[in-house]
């Protein structure tokens, strides 16, 4: 009876000596691997997110998921989502159809919330007729789309409300409800792009009386297109929020790359200031935005852009006859992605470590519970045992 009764007190002894300061060091051996939960990283966005010249082959792999059947689409090399898919360990194989991917891209130039909002076939009254629905090669973008995401309530291209066509890969609520990671990247399109091309693209700079009244109306549509995309965007992220509470969400400023642009070289109007007020007023709303709904915020408005950009008038870039190269003016430079991603990463890494560190704290606290509960037992057992023994 002694010896049990020394062998409980040393149990006991162990126990109440336990050192708990080797409870914070259990550690999750994939520091990433809520990443890769569901369907693990959706990224939604325009070229800025697609990758318009991030890297050599950009061009190609860009258009490759405009049409229907080029299947090794998934992956723009040097665009920020498939950095920071790399950065953290994501699966990204080419083939758009490979389930087992973690990166998928709802991505492609031009791309504005309404057309998302409409593959989600959210009956909202932000249907874009003037833009998506008349351009063609926006109408190819959106059937491929519907053919690879397509879900039975997805508004189709003549507008049916009822029925979408359903995707042979994955539904796209589905890729909404289940991903991990959520990076949103629209509003260059809805805002500045809409403005640029009915307004910018059709001022005639030679007819210089002209001018006034083409960028009074240029100001005029950039406040109009602001205050729809301004009331669009949070329908998005009300249909997140509702349907993906968990998932970590990453929402995307947008940036000026011709902040000091001038009209033209003999005329000084600084016009790439005009979209200083507006650039900055949306990435207001969203940083509102993602403090509103719990979301990170990551700002691009100063990163890297190609030098012609601030060194060249509208009238120059205008006048620039290659449709790449030109396209290439308003984006930013391969550095310039590599700094959206760091920005990415960086924002989803301290956040993984609070979710880490509140993790921890739940462990040590179960884990001092149950090293209490042991405690008790075995000290009522010691005191049990020794009162037998007397």
């Amino acid at each position: 009876m002694k010896r049990s009764t020394k062998i409980f007190a040393l149990i006991l002894a162990v126990l109440i000596t336990v050192p708990l300061i080797l409870v914070p060091s259990f550690a999750v051996e994939d520091p990433y691997a809520s990443l890769k939960e569901g369907i693990g990283y959706l990224a939604v966005g325009d070229s800025f997110t697609r990758g318009y010249g991030a890297g050599e082959n950009w061009q190609d792999q860009l258009y490759l998921n405009d049409s229907y059947g080029n299947y090794n689409c998934r992956n723009v090399d040097g665009s920020y989502p498939n950095r920071v898919s790399k950065a953290f360990g994501l699966n990204t194989p080419d083939d758009i159809r490979d389930t087992s991917a973690k990166l998928w891209p709802l991505a492609h130039d031009a791309v504005s919330v309404a057309y998302v909002l409409d593959l989600l076939g959210i009956d909202d009254g932000f249907r874009d007729e003037e833009f998506t629905y008349s351009d063609s090669s926006m109408l190819r973008r959106y059937a491929t789309d519907l053919q690879y995401f397509g879900d039975p309530s997805s508004l189709t291209i003549d507008g049916d409300a009822a029925y979408g066509r359903t995707g042979e890969i994955m539904s796209v609520r589905d890729m909404f409800k289940n991903a991990s990671l959520i990076t949103i990247g629209l509003g260059q399109t809805d805002v500045i792009y809409k403005a640029q091309i009915f307004g910018l693209n059709k001022i005639d700079l030679n007819d210089t009386a002209s001018i006034p009244a083409g960028i009074a109306n240029i100001v005029n549509l950039l406040n109009k297109y602001f205050n729809y995309w301004k009331d669009a965007y949070p329908l998005l992220l009300d249909f997140i929020k509702e349907n993906n509470p968990d998932a970590k969400v990453v929402l995307v400023g947008t940036m000026n790359p011709i902040r000091k642009a001038t009209l033209t070289d003999d005329i000084a109007i600084p016009i790439g200031s005009v979209l200083n007020g507006i650039m900055d007023s949306m990435n207001s709303y969203i940083r509102l935005c993602a403090s509103k709904y719990g979301y990170m915020y990551v700002d691009i408005s100063d990163v890297d852009t190609p030098p012609s950009a601030t060194q060249m008038s509208i009238g120059q870039i205008m006048s620039i006859s290659d449709p790449i190269e030109y396209a290439l003016v308003a984006h930013p430079t391969p550095h310039g992605y590599s700094q959206i991603a760091e920005r990415v990463i960086d924002a989803v890494e301290k956040d993984l470590k609070g979710d880490s560190s509140n993790l921890m704290l739940k462990i040590k606290d179960f884990l001092v519970t149950v090293i209490d509960w042991f405690r008790v037992f075995f000290f009522r057992a010691f005191v049990a045992i020794g009162s037998i023994g007397k």
